[in-house]
C-alpha cells in the first residue's frame, strides 16, 4: 500500500472515532438535559377532577361538590376523620356518635337527629354508584374542622381545628416544585408575599400547602416563616363534659337485684353498709323487634333512694346470641332499645342503666360497641349514669372475645368485670367459682384495656358444692349445685365437713363424703370477701359489684363497709 493511501485511510479512522465520539458526548448531553433540567421545566398536569387535602395529605378519595355542599365517601370519613363511623347497608342509615352526640340521618332525605332533635340538612346523604356519600359542611363542628373548596386548583381543603401549623411567607417570587429538588416537576409559581402552610422540612426544602390548596416544595432559604397558627372551627354549643358519678369519700359499692318475676319486697331488704348502688334486674330483650320486658318497680326505686342507694337498672339481652344478633344487627332496633330505655330511666327515676349483655356471636362484638356508642350521648345528656358489664380475657369465642373492652370503657362511666365462674355449673372438673390467683391474673390483664379508676371488681356471693363420684377405671362423674353463703354453712355443719384452707386457691375448702359420693366446695365467705376487697385498694379501682343480693350472710357488709369506705373492721 502506497504511503499517501495508509495516510487517507488514517485519516479516515480519525474522522470516523471523532464523529462517535462527538455523538456519544451529544448522547449523554442529552440525556443529562433529559433526566436532570427537562423535567424541572415543565409545569405538573392540572387536576380534571377534585382532589381532598387533609393537611398536607392528598388523599386518594373522590369528592362530589356542590353549591351549598361538599360530599365524600363514608368509608374515606371513617379512615381519615371518625374510625366510629357506622353505615348501616341494608338500612342506608349513618349514625355519627361523640361523647354529647348522636346523629342519624338516613340516605336521600333532608332530615336528620342529632339526639333525636331533627335538624335539617341542605344535602342528604347519597348513594353514587352503589357507594354512600356524606355530607360534610354540615359536620364541620362536630369534627372540629374547617373546610374551604378552591374551584380555580378544584381542591377541597380540610384542616383540623386543634392541630396548629405554620404559617410562612415568600421572600421571592419561587417555583413549588412536586418533590424537594430542583429536576421535580413545577407545581406552580408562589408570587414574592405570598403565604403558605409549612409542614415539614427535608433536604433543605420546606413541604408547603399554598392558600388554593397546592401541595408541594420550595427551597427553604426562599421563605420566612411568620408564625403558628390553627384553623378556627365554627363556634359550637357543646354540653358540660360532666364527670361520672362518685359517692363522696369512699369506692362504690354496687349489689345486684336479682329479679325473676317481680321485685321482692323491700321490707325484707336488711341493712347493707358500705352499698350506695342498687342495680335490680329490671329489662330484657323480648323479641327481635328490639322490644323490652320490664319489671321496674317505682315502689322500689323510692325505697332505694330515701336509703341513700343510687338505682343503676340492669338490661339483659336475654343470654340469646340469635335474638341479640337481630337487633344490634339494626340501626332501627338499637335505635328502638335506647329510646325504651330512656323512656323507662325517666318514668322509674333511674340513676342508671347497667348493660349486661352476655352470649353473643362474635360477629356481633362491633354492633354492641356500636349500640354503647349510640346509647351514651343520650344517656349523659338524661343524667344517667352508664355501667357495661364484661368478663376477663379468655379464648371463649361468645362469652369473652365478644367485648371490645377498650372501646367500651372509651363510652360508658364504668365496667363491672365478672369476676366469677372459674369453673362454671357444668365444667367437667372440680373447681373455685373465684380463686384469688385467677381473679388477680384477670385484673392485670383486663387493667391493660381499662382505666382502674372506671374498673368494678365483680364479686361472687355464691359457691358451688361439687358432688363427685368415682368410676372404674379411674374416671369421675362430676355435677354441682350453686349455693348462697349461708345455706351452704348449713349443709357443710349437717354434713360435718372438714374445713382447711388451701393456699392455692387463697379459700377455705371443706370436705366431707356421703357413701360413695365425695363432696368438695371451695368457699365464699368472710375470708375470701376481705382477700378480694383487698385487691380494690391495690389496684385503684373504683370499687365493687356484688351478684348477688341474698346469696350474703348477714357479715359480709360490715367487711364492704370497711373496706371500701377504709375503716377498720369491728372486733379486728
Amino acid at each position: 500500500m502506497s504511503p499517501a493511501r495508509r495516510k487517507k485511510r488514517k485519516k479516515t479512522a480519525r474522522s470516523y472515532w471523532l464523529a462517535l465520539c462527538i455523538i456519544l458526548l451529544a448522547g449523554f448531553t442529552g440525556a443529562f438535559y433529559l433526566y436532570f433540567i427537562y423535567p424541572g421545566l415543565w409545569y405538573v398536569e392540572p387536576p380534571q377532577q377534585v382532589r381532598v387535602v387533609l393537611g398536607a395529605e392528598l388523599l386518594d378519595v373522590p369528592a362530589v361538590v356542590g353549591e351549598e355542599e361538599i360530599l365524600l365517601p363514608v368509608n374515606a370519613v371513617k379512615e381519615h376523620l371518625d374510625p366510629n363511623l357506622f353505615w348501616d347497608e341494608e338500612e342506608e342509615r349513618l349514625t355519627i356518635t361523640t361523647k354529647d352526640r348522636v346523629i342519624r340521618m338516613r340516605s336521600e332525605q333532608l332530615t336528620a337527629y342529632l339526639n333525636k332533635q331533627a335538624v335539617q340538612l341542605e344535602v342528604p346523604v347519597r348513594i353514587i354508584d352503589k357507594t354512600p356519600y356524606m355530607p360534610l359542611v354540615f359536620l364541620q363542628d362536630l369534627y372540629g374542622i374547617k373546610i374551604h373548596y378552591f374551584e380555580n386548583t378544584l381542591t377541597v381543603v380540610i384542616d383540623r381545628a386543634s392541630v396548629p401549623c405554620i404559617v410562612a411567607r415568600a421572600a421571592k417570587n419561587v417555583i413549588i416544585r412536586q418533590g424537594p429538588s430542583l429536576q421535580e416537576p413545577r407545581v406552580a409559581l408562589l408570587q414574592s408575599g405570598e403565604s403558605v402552610n409549612v409542614y415539614r422540612e427535608k433536604k433543605g426544602w420546606y413541604h408547603v400547602r399554598t392558600g388554593d390548596g397546592l401541595l408541594g416544595y420550595v427551597p427553604k432559604k426562599n421563605i420566612h416563616i411568620e408564625g403558628i397558627t390553627a384553623a378556627e372551627a365554627p363556634p359550637r354549643q357543646e354540653s358540660v363534659d360532666r364527670p361520672p358519678w362518685r359517692p363522696m369519700g369512699s369506692k362504690i359499692g354496687l349489689v345486684w337485684e336479682h329479679v325473676i318475676n317481680q321485685t321482692p319486697p323491700v321490707e325484707s331488704i336488711g341493712p347493707m353498709p358500705g352499698i350506695n348502688v342498687v342495680s335490680p334486674t329490671w329489662f330484657s330483650l323480648r323479641n327481635e323487634e328490639g322490644d323490652l320486658s320490664n319489671l321496674a318497680d317505682l315502689h322500689y326505686v323510692n325505697w332505694a333512694h330515701a336509703q341513700g342507694y343510687q338505682v343503676w337498672a340492669l338490661v339483659s339481652n336475654s343470654f340469646d346470641r340469635d335474638l341479640t344478633a337481630s337487633v344490634l344487627r339494626s340501626s332501627e332496633k338499637r335505635e328502638k332499645v335506647i329510646g325504651q330505655l330512656l323512656a323507662f330511666s325517666q318514668l322509674y327515676d333511674l340513676d342508671g342503666i347497667n348493660i349486661d349483655f352476655e352470649n353473643m356471636h362474635l360477629q356481633d362484638r362491633d354492633n354492641f360497641t356500636q349500640f354503647i356508642r349510640e346509647l351514651t350521648p343520650l344517656a349523659r345528656e338524661q343524667g344517667l349514669t352508664l355501667s357495661v358489664d364484661v368478663t376477663f380475657k379468655s379464648s371463649s369465642i361468645n362469652w369473652s372475645q365478644i367485648y371490645d373492652r377498650k372501646a367500651l370503657a372509651e363510652s360508658v362511666d364504668y365496667v363491672m368485670v365478672m369476676a366469677y365462674d372459674e369453673h362454671w355449673g357444668t365444667s367437667p372438673v372440680a373447681g373455685s367459682v373465684s380463686s384469688l390467683p385467677w381473679v388477680e391474673r384477670g385484673l392485670q390483664g383486663i387493667l391493660q384495656e381499662v382505666p382502674a379508676d372506671k374498673l368494678l371488681l365483680g364479686i361472687p356471693f355464691y359457691t358451688r358444692l361439687w358432688e363427685i363420684e368415682y368410676l372404674e377405671g379411674g374416671s369421675e362423674k362430676v355435677s354441682s349445685r350453686a349455693y348462697g353463703m349461708d345455706r351452704i354453712k348449713s349443709i357443710l355443719e349437717e354434713a360435718g365437713a372438714q374445713i382447711t384452707f388451701c393456699e392455692e386457691s387463697g379459700q377455705n375448702v371443706a370436705t366431707y363424703q356421703q357413701g360413695y359420693k365425695h363432696y368438695k366446695v371451695w368457699l365464699e365467705d368472710l375470708t375470701s370477701l376481705e382477700s378480694r376487697l383487698a385487691l380494690i385498694e391495690k389496684y385503684g379501682l373504683a370499687g365493687a359489684a356484688a351478684w348477688r343480693r341474698g346469696f350474703e350472710s348477714n357479715e359480709v357488709w360490715d367487711i364492704f363497709d370497711a373496706c371500701l369506705n377504709n375503716r377498720r373492721l369491728k372486733n379486728r
